[in-house]
Order: C-alpha cells, then sequence, then structure tokens
C-alpha cells in the first residue's frame, strides 16, 4: 500500500521521539521567538527551564540559539535595559499589590475584605471598643508634656 502524500510531509516534520523540529515547539510548527528565549534566559532560567517553559526539546533549543548567534549579548543587553532602580521596583510592586487587592475586593473575597479591614483598623473587636488606644495616650501625654514644657518658658 503507498504512502499517502501527508505522511510523508508528516515524517519530514517529526523525529522519531516524538519532538517537533528543532526550533519549534512540539505538536507545533510555530518557532519558539528569539525575543521570548532571550527574556527568559535574562530573567535568570536557564537553557533546560526555557525549554520547558516553551514546551520544545532542549536540544531544540541549544541548536536554534547557536544558530541565532550573539544570544549572550543580547541577554546582557536585555538585562542592563530592563535593570531598575529599587524605587522604581518597590513602585511597581505596590502598584501589582494594589491591583491584586482591588481585583479581590471587587469579586467580593471575604477574607481579602477583613485582612484589609484588620490592617486599616477600621475593625475593632468588641471588648477593646472602649478600650483608649495606646497609640492615642502616648500621643496625648506628650502634647501635655510640651504644652508644660511651653509654659514653665514663660
Amino acid at each position: 500500500m503507498p504512502k499517502r502524500p501527508a505522511d510523508k510531509a508528516e515524517r519530514g516534520t517529526r523525529k522519531p521521539d516524538g519532538q517537533g523540529r528543532a526550533g519549534t515547539r512540539a505538536g507545533s510548527r510555530r518557532p519558539v521567538p528569539r525575543q521570548e528565549v532571550v527574556r527568559l534566559l535574562a530573567a535568570g532560567l536557564d537553557e533546560r527551564e526555557v525549554a520547558t517553559i516553551l514546551d520544545c526539546d532542549l536540544r531544540a533549543l541549544r541548536a536554534r540559539i547557536r544558530r541565532w548567534g550573539g544570544v549572550a549579548e543580547l541577554v546582557a543587553r536585555y538585562r542592563q535595559e530592563s535593570a531598575e532602580s529599587p524605587e522604581e521596583t518597590y513602585r511597581r510592586l505596590v502598584d501589582l499589590v494594589y491591583a491584586h487587592l482591588e481585583r479581590q475586593v471587587r469579586n467580593g473575597n471575604l477574607r481579602v475584605l477583613l485582612w484589609i479591614a484588620d490592617r486599616l483598623r477600621l475593625v475593632r473587636p468588641f471588648e477593646l471598643r472602649n478600650a483608649p488606644d495606646a497609640l492615642e495616650e502616648k500621643l496625648a501625654a506628650l502634647a501635655e508634656e510640651d504644652a508644660e514644657f511651653d509654659h514653665g518658658e514663660d
């Protein structure tokens, strides 16, 4: 029985172990994007982790990196360009946390709502509602001492 043309085409693009052509994702003919590989390598992942994330064969990824050439320089440049100051990192992380908390509150996540209320001290336990706040007491005492000190100078 003669082989169909589709079988020949499939044989040409597949290895016996089921992996796709070098530089392509398993089960697809779409090539692995160089920019994505560079970004992942610059983030500190090794080639094995990058291959796992991109769902491609490690040997195929290494062969593609060798064919591309200059990947080490691209990784170094990407790291240099994406380096940010600690203040920028902090600001970015705060924005990320606020966005996540806002999304959880909009979804009605009761745990997050209670956690925020606790952190902001919006809710005080019933036993402590009438109890004075320690910080308020200290501030009042300091204000009294300051007032006594001001009157003592006259």
